[in-house]
């Protein structure tokens, strides 16, 4: 196994193989080779680093009977340097050199004295080589490291704890680039020791962590640097002051140590045992009072407390005195929230904050407008934000004492809004003589490309947070709301909307379900796919993804039928519903369709604690939900009555605010409110190519004949020339042409009377809208 000695050594191992190697060499014009390089180590300093040598020398040591290690006694190594013996790392022409750790080169050369062991090979020295320093000396590491005659030439320090260092990172230092060597110099405990750990702070966590599994998975060489790192930067000791005193270092983030606690504030999830150490070192006093709060558990843990009780006496106040509260807690507690606690789950209470403090802020105003119009509009600019507060806040508390505090506070910040928010739109709808009635979107017309994709109870705030989400996944939405059939209930709404609807009707139906005009079965499920599917809409089970040139129907989701069951828990459900709808519409899209219309037949109210109750006599009605009911021929009632989308002469009472036909239900809807009623509409396509700028490089006239030549835009551009350039009316040529693939486009104006009039070209879009436009002259230049 021989070695290139003339290519450039590049680490400390490269150097010393070369310095070994060298050895050998021999004028060949008046000397023999030499049969052996003896390499003498008293101190067996080199001896760790045998093993990597033996991968790049033909290097045997002196010692046990250990043919595949290269290691036998003083008779085998005579007939190694015979090659009496034959063996596979010592070519016929290599010079082999033989390792003496123990010995030095004044055993060698001790004659009879020599010891007995040694004694076969001290004749060596006659017909092979000493590998030993200039001066006699044999090699240590710090001699060859330090020497210029011969080693590296690079300043070492002369302590103790450099000298202790150096032996145990020699078989790290081995590795060094040369370079990085020079530049360190002189080489001192805390750089050699560092070679051990060259992540010291996060081996300081790895400790801190699990002191006991740390220490067993070193060496003793690798813990005797870590012992040093500890002391030099960090001033404790791991095993006389231990892990208790090294946490309370930490917590005060003193020193070196505030570059540890940055460390682990930004993974703490990754070093499980620190928030033990930390409780465990906490230094006590009174709160707010302590050193660096934030790094203390139990100070964090003192403010959730504080919080969980501060929010419970919320219930004293009234809604405008609760707002003001929460605001104010906002602002003592919300900093908690930057805690690495609340980073590990441990602040949920600070988190819940966040969103009850938007709550408050949103319903310092009430939702307001005289049509039904003006309500819609002020709850889908501003207003659905309060309903995905509440939720939110809801989403981030999992227990008991949690829970019951922030419903406390969203229910005296949320719920007079919210029922005031419901009588504004009720009074609107109500209003005698509107020039703004409530009219319930026509069902969906659906094109080729589009598939209709039905989310059950997907009220508007979570539409909005769904586009957040598929745009998170490279894709297109466009947020539109439309009025749902009344009542607000799924058997009334969904068929509705969806693009069978004419093929039913309400005319002796006894309950909120349409029938079928045809043979009047009530309109379920299947009735209602089968009737999609007669109108050459494919229906969509499952995961199908279906013929994406074709028109599609497909449901997902069950947000409804969940928060019917389990009321406020909804808001833990929906995140998942929503990643699940964004997952359903990327394969939908990703498939071939042109667009994915996300559609919903409702929404619903939510108020932690349960919606107020109010009676309606049985007697008066033939069907009675939470918030509806179909009234009886001939009954009479004070409440809102509306008529049935599906048959106007069926009346329909509607609790009044967010009021509920049944007691104890925090979900409900069936009623008139902007959160049951105004539903959202999302378009959802894939993102649009990034067009590049668009240039008129050249317009040239002969005669009324003009070219073009257009660089940039899409792949897909159109050219007009107009005498006004926003108006396609006032084209002079009959309507924009389509360029052609290479952007040139040649036109003629056909009144000739138009020749010198002025004009304007325009380019235009896939969307026909203008990205570019240059002025000119009919007839002649510009």
């Amino acid at each position: 196994m021989s070695r290139n000695i003339a290519s450039p050594p590049r680490t400390f191992l490269d150097t010393v193989a070369g310095a070994l190697e060298r050895a050998s060499a021999y004028n060949k014009q008046d000397q023999d080779p030499p049969v052996a390089v003896l390499w003498p180590d008293k101190e067996r300093q080199w001896e760790a680093l045998t093993p990597r040598f033996r991968e790049l020398l033909p290097i045997f040591a002196l010692g046990s009977y250990a043919p595949g290690m290269r290691t036998g006694p003083a008779y085998w190594l005579r007939c190694i340097v015979a090659h009496t013996i034959p063996h596979v790392a010592l070519a016929a022409d290599q010079v082999p050199i033989l390792y003496l750790p123990g010995y030095s080169r004044q055993d060698v050369r001790a004659g009879e004295d020599c010891p007995r062991e040694l004694q076969p090979l001290a004749e060596l020295q006659y017909r092979g080589v000493l590998w030993a320093q200039r001066n006699g000396r044999d090699w240590t590491i710090s001699a060859f490291i330090q020497s210029e005659d011969g080693g590296l030439g690079i300043e070492v320090g002369a302590d103790h704890a450099t000298r202790d260092a150096l032996e145990r990172s020699l078989v790290k230092l081995v590795d060094e680039p040369i370079e990085a060597l020079h530049r360190a110099a002189p080489l001192r405990a805390l750089f050699l020791d560092g070679l051990l750990h060259p992540d010291e702070v996060k081996n300081i966590l790895r400790w801190l962590d699990d002191p006991n599994a740390f220490r067993s998975g070193l060496n003793p060489e690798e813990w005797g640097a870590f012992v040093a790192l500890c002391q030099s930067n960090y001033g404790f000791h791991p095993e006389k002051d231990g892990a208790i005193s090294a946490a309370r270092r930490l917590g005060r983030r003193q020193g070196g140590w505030d570059k540890v606690w940055r460390r682990f504030a930004e993974a703490p999830g990754i070093y499980g045992g620190v928030p033990t150490r930390l409780r465990q070192a906490h230094p006590g006093g009174l709160p707010l009072m302590v050193e660096s709060p934030e790094c203390w558990p139990q100070e964090n843990e003192m403010g959730e407390d504080d919080l969980r009780q501060r929010l419970r006496n919320v219930a004293s106040l009234n809604s405008q005195a609760s707002r003001g509260a929460v605001q104010g807690l906002e602002a003592a507690h919300g900093g908690r929230r930057s805690w690495v606690w609340a980073a590990l789950g441990e602040a949920p209470l600070a988190h819940a904050l966040e969103h009850l403090a938007i709550l408050a802020e949103e319903t310092k105003q009430p939702l307001v407008g005289s049509s039904v119009t003006e309500v819609a509009a002020a709850y889908t600019d501003r207003g659905w934000r309060a309903d995905l507060a509440v939720l939110e806040a809801l989403a981030t508390v999992e227990t008991a004492e949690d829970l019951a505090a922030v419903k406390v506070a969203i229910r005296n910040t949320y719920q007079p809004w919210l029922d005031e928010a419901a009588r504004t739109f009720q009074e609107a709808i109500a209003r005698v003589n509107s020039t703004d009635p409530y009219v319930a979107a026509s069902p969906l017309a659906v094109t080729d490309g589009t598939c209709i994709l039905f989310s059950d109870g997907l009220r508007y705030d979570a539409a909005y947070r769904l586009r957040e989400l598929v745009a998170l996944r490279g894709l297109t939405g466009t947020l539109k709301w439309r009025l749902a059939a009344l009542p607000t209930v799924t058997e009334t709404a969904k068929p509705a909307l969806s693009p069978a609807a004419f093929a039913f009707t309400g005319i002796g139906s006894s309950s909120f379900d349409p029938l079928l005009a045809t043979s009047k079965a009530k309109v379920n499920v299947e009735v209602l796919r089968t009737e999609l599917g007669t109108r050459g809409i494919e229906v969509l089970r499952g995961e199908e993804l279906g013929n994406p040139s074709g028109r599609a129907w497909t449901e997902f989701g069950d947000i409804d039928a969940y928060g019917e069951e389990h009321g406020s828990q909804v808001a833990h459900r929906l995140a998942d519903e929503l990643r699940g709808l964004a997952r359903r519409i990327e394969s939908l899209v990703g498939h071939g369709w042109q667009r994915v219309i996300v559609v919903t037949d409702h929404g619903w109210l939510l108020l932690p604690g349960g919606l107020p109750k109010v009676e309606l006599p049985e007697h008066l009605t033939a069907i009675r939900k939470r918030r509806c009911a179909r009234l009886k021929d001939g009954a009479n009632t004070d409440h809102q009555v509306v008529p049935w989308y599906w048959d106007p002469s069926v009346r329909i009472a509607v609790a009044p605010g967010i009021y509920c036909y049944e007691a104890n239900r925090e979900y409900a809807h069936g009623g008139i409110s902007p959160q049951e009623c105004v539903v959202p509409v999302l378009t959802v396509t894939a993102a649009a190519v990034t067009e590049l700028p668009v240039t008129i490089n050249t317009i040239s006239w002969r005669g009324l004949r003009c070219d073009v030549m257009v660089d940039g835009g899409s792949a897909e551009r159109w050219v007009d020339l107009r005498t006004k350039p926003g108006d396609p009316a006032t084209s002079l040529i009959g309507g924009e042409k389509q360029l052609a693939g290479d952007g040139t486009l040649s036109f003629l104006v056909p009144d000739y009377e138009r020749e010198g009039d002025a004009a304007v070209i325009v380019v235009l879009g896939p969307d026909k809208q203008i990205r570019k436009q240059a002025a000119t002259q009919v007839g002649g230049d510009r």
